[in-house]
């Protein structure tokens, strides 16, 4: 049975794609899941009926005008490109948020995510007003350009993913911590418990160097004091030091034999 050495994950097998996104799924919060579905409708609507084209002119009698439908694919612009963009890179956040990669964006998820809705939501409303004229083809004459159902449903998963985005920020959930993302190697930096008291011990260090020698200072100028007062009473006397120093008391010999 291998065990994993300090500072290192133990080796695990890659999973495939779809155990990936089932993990991934399982890992996002409410309001995260919502912004997936939300991005799910947006790209599921570029299948839809956007645009209709039908000829210009005058219709005369017994003739039928052949009107054909073109989806966002059909009809593909910058436009449609900006949708795309916008639900694929939706998508592709929450997932790397459900694995729990750590990194961070300006203004948090929430906020980015508000962003693409409102813009996706601009460029929908511009189409809408942009296609419903006429224009002239070579060869074809004049045609009608007019919109479909389909944009609208668009239009309405832009709003909903706009909305999605508010709630992710109402809801303020942390981002992944750099100790929980599987693509960082730990063992290229100290754990968060050893830096926390590595930090503990650096700022206690100087702490102690100031206290610590307060009470042997202290201690140390009351005995010099005394020493010197002692030495200043022998020299009133007439008594260096050194000679107090090399005094010795002798018992005489009549207070020894009473003793």
């Amino acid at each position: 049975m291998s065990t994993a050495t300090p500072r290192q994950r133990p080796a695990r097998t890659t999973p495939g794609p779809a155990v990936r996104v089932v993990r991934a799924w399982r890992a996002l919060t409410r309001e995260q899941r919502l912004s997936a579905f939300a991005a799910m409708s947006l790209w599921v609507t570029m299948f839809l009926p956007w645009y209709s084209e039908s000829p210009a002119g005058a219709i005369k009698k017994g003739e039928s005008v052949v009107t054909s439908s073109l989806t966002a694919w059909g009809a593909f612009s910058w436009v449609e490109a900006a949708v795309l963009v916008v639900s694929v890179g939706v998508l592709s956040l929450l997932f790397a948020r459900g694995e729990r990669r750590a990194f961070h964006l300006p203004g948090g998820d929430g906020s980015v995510i508000v962003l693409a809705g409102g813009w996706t939501t601009l460029l929908v409303i511009y189409r809408v007003f942009d296609k419903q004229s006429t224009k002239t083809v070579s060869g074809a004459g004049a045609i009608n350009n007019g919109i479909e159902w389909g944009i609208f449903f668009a239009l309405f998963a832009a709003i909903w993913l706009t909305w999605t985005g508010l709630l992710m920020r109402r809801a303020h959930r942390a981002e992944p911590a750099l100790a929980d993302d599987p693509s960082v190697h730990l063992q290229t930096r100290p754990p968060l418990r050893e830096r926390r008291a590595e930090r503990a011990r650096t700022e206690a260090a100087p702490r102690r160097e100031r206290v610590a020698p307060a009470p042997a200072t202290a201690a140390g100028a009351r005995e010099r004091a005394t020493s010197d007062e002692d030495a200043r009473r022998l020299e009133h006397r007439g008594v260096t030091r050194e000679d107090a120093e090399q005094l010795s008391f002798e018992i005489p010999d009549d207070r020894r034999d009473e003793r």
